[in-house]
């Protein structure tokens, strides 16, 4: 049988280019080389791209590669990066914000995960609350500023929300570029921190809450795993705690009673529907400590898949391995590029 070429894309001009080796080395470990055959393609943080055999996923080997400025498919990797399908594990701006999948788009090419527009969608905070909103899914009170106006800032969130509050970046995850403010003198520091990171910030309310998580996988029919709960060691699951101190426990899957497990899963079905996502996605939940209400934090299109992320474990809990969890993505992926196209076809009258 011949093998299916996988083209794992990975590295990335981002602040989580880190985390992306982590990732990109476990889906290398699991993904079964007697089906697949994946070649690698490492973007650097300037955002140059190399095609490489060094399969350590170390920054510092792979500065001694031969970089090319940005095209992939030019004419000095013709059929050697003639991939049957890409699998970008590209976390954070210029991966998970639409614009990889826009490049595969143009270029008539299979990729495993969300399509471009659901993935700016998903990657935009704003957007993606706007359109949980229209879906009638809860959140925690938040607010929102393009420009960094302490006075504003001050102002609204005195009059709007409450002490303490996390102000985040609109558009990064793994946790970067977010702080908690207890008083007006931290969130202005919070406030220039996050604007260093993007020009859209979120302040939003925190509440005293439990993090949950659920994966969720598929197109037009879709799965949705029972949900982990986040057991941070720190005040909250920050950058540190995620890929560098590993001490935050996880309760996989953790028991919550056959309903509320049921309003959380329908949570995370509809928020991913609110955001057309196709292919694979990790829906990030709070469920109030009071009252027991499910607000929906967040969607992450590009999960991580390192050895401690949340989104492979949850599936394995449920008897789904890692291999055959990545069999799925790309099947997915073969899958709605195949619609996709029929559809553009019928369009042209074909």
């Amino acid at each position: 049988m011949k093998k299916v070429k996988v083209g794992l894309i990975f590295g990335g001009k981002s602040a989580e280019h880190s985390v992306s080796l982590m990732s990109a080395a476990a889906i290398y470990k699991h993904l079964d080389k007697e089906r697949y055959e994946p070649f690698l393609i490492y973007i650097s943080r300037a955002g140059e791209w190399c095609l490489t055999e060094n399969a350590g996923f170390k920054e510092e080997e792979y500065k001694k590669e031969k970089f090319h400025s940005f095209m992939p498919w030019s004419a000095e990797w013709t059929g050697v990066m003639d991939a049957d399908i890409y699998f970008p594990v590209l976390h954070g701006p210029n991966g998970e914000d639409g614009r990889i999948q826009g490049l595969f788009e143009l270029a008539g090419k299979p990729f495993v995960g969300a399509d471009s527009f659901s993935s700016q969608l998903a990657m935009d905070k704003i957007t993606a609350k706007i359109l949980f909103a229209q879906a009638g899914l809860e959140q925690a009170p938040y607010l929102y500023f393009t420009e960094n106006n302490h006075e504003q800032i001050a102002e609204l969130s005195r009059k709007k929300l409450s002490f303490p509050v996390f102000v985040k970046p609109c558009s990064l995850g793994s946790s970067v570029g977010i702080r908690k403010a207890r008083d007006e003198k931290e969130l202005l520091a919070a406030a220039d921190f996050a604007f260093g990171y993007d020009n859209k910030v979120i302040i939003e309310k925190a509440i005293e809450m439990r993090e949950l998580e659920v994966s969720v996988m598929g197109n037009h029919e879709v799965m949705v795993s029972s949900p982990g709960e986040l057991l941070p060691s720190r005040e909250f699951y920050d950058y540190e705690d995620k890929y560098l101190k590993g001490e935050t426990k996880f309760r996989i899957p953790v028991t919550l009673g056959d309903e509320l497990e049921a309003r959380i899963k329908k949570t995370a079905h509809k928020a991913y529907r609110s955001l057309f996502l196709n292919g694979y996605a990790r829906v990030d939940l709070f469920l109030e400590k009071q009252g027991g209400t499910v607000l929906i934090n967040e969607v992450n299109t590009i999960p991580g898949f390192t050895a401690i992320s949340m989104f492979p474990k949850l599936w394995q809990a449920q008897g789904i391995s890692f291999t055959e969890l990545l069999e799925r993505l790309i099947a997915y992926g073969f899958d709605y590029f195949k619609q996709r196209k029929e559809n553009v076809d019928e369009g042209l009258g074909r």
